[in-house]
């Protein structure tokens, strides 16, 4: 017996509409079984970590480094939790824009203000966030016309607050002014990839790393025009010790030298303002002092230079020679972790931000200078930043101990010294009476020209 077409494609329709029935039944089963258990269960709380526990280095070495916060969008300015999007919202296709809910996306490079107004920029959202910490406030640049950004990657600001955005796609960087307009654009002719900025205001200079160029771009920050390029390997006159491989990131120290950071060498490469090789150091590993990708670089008032690695996801501090001082942080989700590190930068309020890619946000520390460390100490002089408070190795102590005091300049004895000379004095008195009896049984007591033996007493 044979069924019709129309009998059939009727029969199938029906069976297929039990199918996705079964199926939409079982979703919902399977959506609000977890809910009824866990309404039957009581929740474990999620720890909560002492964020005032994560110091650097940790007791009872004197703490340097200090957890601040982190802001992930406008929610953590105005102290509000970030909230999101539930399964329920996922499944209704709802989506949650930033223009209702603003937070990073994709951030990458970060800067900082006079007015500490905080720069990140979001190669997702192809803009700039500007956190203001102070007001609670955030803006955006890059976002409306005539700014025209595609890729924003590395950010600078220049002592009259302009900032500048370095595009990696249109191969150029926009000047926006303290207000968020437009003051120039400039570069397409003249970079190939840009990347990492940093501003030399003493010298009106504007220090552009140029990865695909693998150079230095050097511009000049009030006519905005080219002056010249170094580091490239193809210059004859480049030491090629100090040529750029990879470069990626830009710091200048107090001194003026700068130091860029090389992704593929592992390696940070030392010029100065003249673009003359000055020393490199670093190399690939995942021990002190070595470097997985290192990406992200900042110097902070004192001239300690840290690193921030995107694979190792931690950041070290190095003296300027490349002396490893300290690292922390590492990798994960919670307060004082990244899972993905990229730029890094510390302000004149010495604050440390790093940028997290993932998740998207900014982590916040507080630096004590050496003068502060000083002042904490009761001015005694601060040890090291990464040197251990315990009892140093003595060719360590021999050399790191202060000169002696010269006798003109000595403040006199010291308590303990002027005890110790008191009691020194009262055994001799005590001495001297038990030895008259005797000299006077034997017909008396010694001339006065011969000093009585004594026991010399401890230099002081």
């Amino acid at each position: 017996m044979t069924l019709g077409f129309r009998a059939l494609t009727h029969k199938t329709w029906r069976t297929i509409a039990s199918i996705q029935t079964c199926a939409l039944a079982a979703s919902l089963l399977l959506l609000l079984l977890p809910t009824a258990w866990a309404a039957g269960k009581k929740r474990k709380p999620v720890p909560q970590v002492d964020i005032s526990t994560l110091v650097w280095p940790p007791p009872p070495d004197q703490p340097r480094i200090r957890y601040v916060n982190q802001y992930i969008g406008e929610l953590d300015l105005l102290g509000k939790k970030q909230v999101k999007g539930g399964m329920l919202e996922r499944i209704a296709g709802v989506t949650i824009t930033p223009e209702e809910r603003p937070r990073l996306g994709k951030p990458y490079s970060v800067a900082v203000d006079s007015k500490g107004r905080v720069y990140v920029t979001d190669t997702a959202q192809a803009n700039v966030f500007v956190f203001d910490l102070e007001n609670k406030k955030l803006e955006f640049r890059g976002d409306k016309a005539p700014a025209s950004i595609l890729m924003p990657i590395g950010v600078a600001v220049d002592e009259d607050d302009r900032l500048f955005v370095s595009d990696s796609k249109l191969h150029q960087i926009t000047c926006f002014g303290p207000k968020g307009n437009v003051e120039g654009v400039f570069g397409a002719d003249d970079l190939v990839r840009p990347a990492g900025m940093a501003v030399d205001n003493p010298l009106r200079r504007l220090y552009v790393v140029d990865v695909a160029g693998q150079r230095i771009a050097v511009f000049d920050l009030d006519s905005l025009k080219l002056l010249r390029y170094f580091g490239e390997i193809k210059d004859k006159d480049a030491d090629r010790t100090g040529a750029l491989t990879n470069p990626n990131s830009i710091a200048i120290d107090p001194d003026g030298l700068l130091y860029i950071t090389d992704a593929v060498g592992a390696r940070i490469i030392v010029y100065d303002t003249d673009g003359n090789f000055v020393r490199v150091w670093g190399k690939r590993g995942d021990g002190p002092g070595m470097f997985a990708r290192p990406k992200g670089i900042a110097i902070d008032a004192d001239g300690h230079v840290y690193i921030a690695d995107s694979v190792l996801n931690r950041l070290q501090v190095f003296s300027s020679e490349g002396k490893p001082l300290l690292a922390f942080s590492g990798n994960g989700w919670g307060p004082a972790q990244f899972m993905l590190l990229a730029g890094l930068t510390i302000d004149s309020r010495n604050r440390i931000i790093a940028v997290d890619q993932m998740p998207a946000r900014i982590e916040v520390f507080h630096y004590t200078t050496d003068a502060e460390a000083a002042a904490e100490k009761g001015g005694h002089k601060a040890p090291e930043m990464g040197a251990s408070s315990k009892t140093p190795a003595p060719d360590k102590a021999t050399h790191e101990a202060p000169p002696a005091a010269k006798p003109a300049a000595s403040s006199g004895p010291t308590v303990e010294e002027l005890q110790k000379e008191l009691a020194d004095l009262k055994a001799k008195l005590a001495a001297q009476q038990q030895q008259k009896p005797d000299d006077a049984q034997k017909g008396g007591a010694e001339p006065a020209s011969k000093p009585a033996q004594e026991t010399p007493s401890s230099p002081h």
